[in-house]
């Protein structure tokens, strides 16, 4: 069960980068008329798109957290910033945070690893091509 709901949680999340990548593409300004803005403004909008994608994380731990039928976090404060930390460290790091996972759970926090990997390799070939558009003489 608790691989399935990662397997939902990593296709949402793929789901809403695509869109988000869609909303970066039609914010930045061009990149052979403005090729310092174009790089700026898609580096902070994926920044911000990341940010969303770790909190919307942290959202869906603290309502599985709250069901409890998927485990527990071990030296978590219960705290709002507790999660978003966990969520970013396993979004970022491959999971590796001070805070421990026991039950089911740890499926779900392995899942969002493979998904923050899979999304920020996806952003940062996103942001190597506005960049290398950008660059060119």
């Amino acid at each position: 069960m608790a691989l399935f709901i990662g397997f939902v949680l990593v296709s949402l999340l793929g789901l809403i980068h695509h869109y988000g990548l869609l909303a970066v593409r039609a914010i930045k300004p061009s990149s052979d008329h403005r090729p310092r803005a174009a790089i700026i403004v898609t580096f902070i909008a994926l920044l911000a798109l990341h940010t969303i994608e770790i909190l919307g994380f942290a959202v869906a731990y603290k309502v599985l957290l709250i069901w409890g039928a998927v485990g527990d976090l071990a030296s978590y404060d219960r705290s709002w910033s507790g999660l978003i930390y966990f969520s970013g460290v396993n979004f970022a790091t491959l999971g590796y945070t001070q805070i421990e996972t026991s039950g089911a759970i740890r499926l779900i926090n392995m899942m969002q690893s493979l998904g923050g990997f899979m999304v920020l390799t996806w952003s940062a070939t996103f942001l190597y091509s506005v960049s290398e558009r950008a660059w060119k003489e």
